[in-house]
């Protein structure tokens, strides 16, 4: 795999581990304009590593991948001089977003996906009139309606939406643009999505990502990136923040004092019905919302909960 020799990277966090063997290992937490990433110094390297917590370090070693994720195995790392350090800020541009389904109308699913809807993919639910409605949860029975996301550098945000209408936005720091269909809004989304290294989402990895991947797939638009649910890069809000279950975003927004996007009086299983009766503007309005709480949840974790320095 790829080799890293002489990029400067930040050290965000040092951590001491052990194998099952019970040798000692070191896990850092790396990042720099370009990029974050964890890495490994095994004790055969010990002696050519030299690194402290909020400095700045020149390293080498080469990339390696197991069990889906990519780490740096360090082969020497050396504190690079204050003088050299001064200007190292590290900036990665940051893309928050959240995506809106709409799903088809149970009525329209032929016998057998609507008994494979009740039967399988929303056995948990007992009401059976409540899982008919939940065929916007599946992307093989639904589209994506609309994405919002937020630029964390540019300080500013987007709303996309598959409608040939145009939408004027509550929120004056997002800006609407319509794109005609879902393929025209997926294409634009994956074109979006390459001026951006890291990427966060609440429930990103289960849900919005997953949904992109196979709708893009039905649609024939290509995913121009490699998406690793372990890679720093990659940063589901729901996962860095749970106890034993995840918690829903409107509950957390609570706790942490955060205007609560459902109180608009707008879930994600309305946004089927909003759709379908044209209310585009009733949609844009509530999904700049909800990304705008996740920018708020991103920051408070990021200062307060990651252990960041």
């Amino acid at each position: 795999m790829e080799r890293i020799d002489g990029e400067h990277f930040k050290v965000v966090r040092a951590e001491k581990k052990q194998t099952r063997n019970g040798d000692d290992y070191f896990i850092l937490e790396l990042t720099n304009q370009e990029r974050s990433l964890d890495a490994k110094i095994w004790s055969q390297n010990f002696g050519n590593c030299r690194y402290e917590e909020g400095r700045v370090i020149e390293v080498f070693g080469r990339l390696e991948e197991y069990n889906g994720k990519i780490s740096l195995v360090l082969e020497s790392c050396q504190i690079v001089n204050s003088e050299e350090a001064v200007d190292f800020t590290p900036k990665i541009p940051t893309l928050v977003f959240d995506i809106e389904t709409v799903g088809q109308d149970f009525e329209t699913l032929d016998q057998r996906e609507q008994e494979y809807l009740l039967n399988n993919l929303t056995v948990e639910v007992e009401d059976k009139e409540k899982a008919k409605k939940r065929t916007s949860l599946f992307a093989i029975f639904a589209m994506v309606a609309a994405i919002g996301g937020w630029d964390v550098e540019q300080n500013k945000g987007k709303v996309l939406m598959a409608t040939k209408k145009e939408v004027k936005l509550k929120n004056k720091n997002f800006i609407f643009q319509s794109c005609g269909d879902e393929k025209q809004l997926l294409e634009e989304f994956w074109k979006e999505s390459l001026k951006f290294k890291k990427f966060v989402t609440y429930n990103g990895s289960s849900f919005d990502f997953p949904f992109l991947i196979i709708r893009s797939g039905v649609n024939r638009v290509k995913v121009p990136m490699s998406i690793k649910r372990y890679d720093n890069n990659f940063i589901d809000l729901q996962e860095k923040i749970r106890q034993k279950h995840g918690f829903k975003l409107e509950f957390l927004c609570r706790a942490f004092g955060i205007d609560n996007p459902k109180e608009m009086g707008i879930d994600g299983e309305k946004v089927s019905e909003l759709y379908q009766e044209g209310k585009f503007q009733e949609i844009a309005n509530y999904v700049a919302a909800d990304v705008t709480a996740t920018v708020q949840l991103y920051q408070t974790w990021k200062e307060f909960m990651s252990g960041e320095r």
